[in-house]
């Protein structure tokens, strides 16, 4: 709003600086017009007029109109005018007259008709005391001022006659001495009026001198305001050009904080979502279920977590499960495996989702395995050790949630999963027969035989003991 107002103040002060320029290139035009300069009178009255459109006054622009009308009729009459002078009048009057329908003026419409009577040969109408314009004489009265004329000329020459006649009879009467005087009297007199011709003269180039000084003062002082207006431009450039600058530079600051929190944005939901969901999600606005025909899922479950954590105080309960679950994502993300979701002390993950592989079984068993090795090396926890079981089969997997998105699985195999993991043992990788089948070769393992599961039946398990091959890359 700041910078708006800032904007508004230098149009508004660069539209009043104009608006003086027209009214003193006006009184310019008007001065060269009674000095009879006329081509420099249009030239300026032209500058007039673009003057007042920058500053949007009609009444000037109207006025130049007229003033270079004036100025192209010079002391000429209608029938004087050669054609291409008369079209510039007529031009400079049309322009006036449209401007006068948007602006009117009494003083200006005046001028415009007296014009408009000039340029039809028609006399100009002065204005009589009662307000009515002189009416014409009419043919009777024409003709008696002719003769009026005539019987004038007569007298005077009769006159002249009479005089010339007495002059010479008086020049007859003359003597010698007296003709000598007089002829005297002529030189003198003669002597007289060269001395002031040549003073007149003088006073004609004096005044000549002044007209040219006002003249090229009058020059100076177009040339001053011109500068002026091109400061006042220069400066209102140099303004908006900062002001642009500034805006720009701030877009771009912008720009780079609507960059940095749309990567922090890409970042967070990266940590939620699987890049391949991620990305559909944010091409398509949602992310469609899929079914995947083998994926092996990987639970683990802390040993007597909930009488352990009866010993501890929330914030130390927080931070032993931070740091458990802050391993497993570093082991996980290392074999490639995708974590799904933690559940109290309950940590799930399965390999084979979003994108599957031939080695999933292989990767999710060699994570499981780097887990409880992992917690064989921490001695300050105060868990004593973790189940793992693992299954491997069809599963279901998709985004749930509108406000805070969520991957899951779903499907009898995550549940065989999390049964194998509770029929297991702290410190041991339990594994189904499903996934014996894809890794027996490669690890080494004990047969459990079959062991009654909750709500499934009895399901043939193995631990696995170490690898026995070289792991498939």
């Amino acid at each position: 709003m700041r910078m708006i107002l800032l904007t508004a103040g230098l149009l508004a002060l660069f539209s009043s600086a104009v608006n003086g320029q027209g009214n003193a290139q006006l009184d310019l035009s008007r001065e060269l017009l009674g000095r009879e300069r006329y081509e420099d009178a249009a030239q300026v009255a032209e500058q007039a007029f673009h003057s007042g459109r920058q500053a949007n006054d009609l009444t000037i622009q109207t006025e130049a109109r007229l003033l270079q009308a004036e100025a192209f009729f010079g002391k000429q009459t209608a029938s004087s005018l050669n054609w291409r002078n008369k079209m510039k009048v007529k031009r400079a009057m049309k322009a006036a007259e449209q401007l006068l329908e948007k602006s009117p003026n009494d003083t200006l419409q005046f001028q415009y008709r007296q014009l408009v009577r000039r340029l039809n040969n028609k006399p100009q109408m002065p204005i009589q005391p009662g307000g009515v314009a002189e009416q014409r004489p009419t043919l009777e009265q024409l003709k008696q001022r002719r003769l009026d004329v005539m019987r004038a000329v007569g007298d005077s020459i009769l006159s002249l006659k009479k005089e010339r006649e007495a002059f010479e009879k008086e020049v007859q009467t003359l003597t010698d001495e007296q003709a000598r005087q007089e002829l005297l009297l002529a030189r003198q007199q003669q002597t007289i009026d060269s001395i002031s011709l040549a003073r007149l003269e003088d006073s004609i180039m004096v005044i000549r001198q002044e007209q040219q000084l006002q003249a090229q003062e009058a020059q100076l002082q177009l040339q001053r305001t011109q500068r002026n207006r091109s400061r006042i431009v220069a400066g209102a450039i140099i303004l908006i050009a900062l002001i642009l600058t500034w805006l720009y530079l701030n877009s771009r600051r912008k720009n780079r904080i609507i960059d940095t929190e749309r990567k922090r944005s890409e970042e967070l939901l990266l940590n939620i979502l699987p890049a391949s969901v991620a990305q559909e999600l944010k091409t398509d606005g949602q992310a469609t279920a899929r079914h995947y025909d083998e994926a092996t899922v990987l639970f683990s479950d802390f040993k007597d977590f909930s009488r352990i954590s009866k010993d501890l105080t929330p914030a130390e309960l927080v931070e032993a499960l931070d740091r458990c679950f802050k391993a497993f994502d570093e082991i996980a993300e290392a074999h490639g495996i995708e974590k799904i979701k933690t559940i109290g002390d309950a940590y799930m993950a399965a390999a084979g989702v979003p994108e599957s592989n031939p080695d999933d079984a292989h990767r999710a068993v060699k994570a499981a395995l780097a887990m409880q090795d992992w917690l064989e090396q921490q001695k300050d926890l105060p868990f004593s050790g973790a189940r793992i079981g693992l299954h491997t089969g069809p599963v279901v997997a998709g985004v749930v949630g509108a406000r805070k998105f969520a991957y899951d699985i779903w499907g009898d195999t995550v549940n065989l999963a999390a049964r194998l993991e509770s029929k297991g043992k702290a410190g041991r990788v339990n594994i189904s027969q499903a996934t014996y089948d894809r890794i027996g070769d490669t690890f080494s393992c004990t047969p459990r035989g079959k062991v009654p599961a909750k709500g499934i039946g009895e399901v043939e398990m193995y631990f696995v003991e170490s690898t026995v091959a070289a792991p498939i890359a």
